[in-house]
């Protein structure tokens, strides 16, 4: 069976703008419910930022290392990308970038700190 004659075909510029209305709203109650919390930061001493900076870190390589746990059973240690492996450990894999990049983000507010004074 094609696509269009599916029941469930939408056309793309349709997935866009439907897109658009779900996903502005949420991106604003997600900045409405992070600001408060880089503005607390921003306050904060450098300690506490290199700690939770310095843990979401730790928990990111964590969690990489439990996602591409089924790669190193078989074996492929040098793969690139999330490409072979299955759903669950593929979300498991961005949630670790996702806890680097925040890891990173936060160290490097700290090295700013540091540099101010």
């Amino acid at each position: 069976m094609s696509k269009r004659n599916s029941d469930w075909y939408m056309p793309s510029d349709w997935r866009w703008i439907l897109g658009l209305q779900f996903g502005v709203p949420c991106v604003a109650v997600l900045a409405g419910l992070l600001l408060p919390f880089v503005a607390r930061l921003k306050t904060a001493d450098v300690r506490a930022l290199y700690g939770v900076g310095l843990a979401a870190g730790i928990i990111g390589v964590a969690l990489l290392f439990l996602a591409r746990l089924p790669l190193y059973k078989e074996r492929e240690f040098w793969t690139a990308g999330p490409k072979d492996l299955d759903r669950k450990h593929r979300r498991i894999y961005w949630m670790a970038y996702v806890f680097v990049a925040a890891s990173l983000t936060l160290l490097g507010g700290v090295l700013l700190r540091l540099h101010e004074n």
